[in-house]
């Protein structure tokens, strides 16, 4: 039984799926704008981001990233505002995909300013089960 709370468990699926549909919409943003990053540096920053905030916060407790992450999270909500018909412009696959990706970030925020996550991040290590997960 993993002694992770559940907020934290999902935030962590939940990182891994927006690792995934930024990873999907690569090949398109590269399909309309060719000259834009080769395609490698855009699939490593996409998988990247979202694989190191996952492991420093869900398998780490680390509070830092904890805090930069909802920070960087609040930013994108206004800079989807404002850059919309950018997005609206590389197709609509594109658009819903992004769309799917802001959703799946402002619920994986919720998921950390939960009590028993916030809990968890705090007591980083200070419990006997969880000595396995911060050794």
């Amino acid at each position: 039984m993993s002694s992770r709370p559940t907020s934290i468990r999902l935030f962590g699926a939940l990182m891994l799926a927006q690792g995934l549909t930024a990873l999907a919409t690569v090949p398109l943003t590269y399909a309309q704008e060719p000259g834009s990053l080769p395609m490698v540096l855009m699939a490593m920053y996409a998988v990247g981001y979202y694989l190191c905030f996952w492991y420093m916060i869900a398998r780490r407790a680390n509070a830092i990233a904890l805090w930069f992450y909802l920070g960087l999270s609040l930013l994108d909500l206004p800079m989807t505002i404002v850059f919309w018909e950018e997005y609206a412009a590389l197709g609509t696959l594109h658009l819903v995909l992004s769309l799917g990706n802001l959703a799946l970030e402002m619920a994986s925020m919720a998921l950390l300013l939960c009590t028993d996550a916030l809990a968890w991040v705090r007591a980083r290590g200070q419990f006997p089960d969880h000595r396995d997960i911060f050794s």
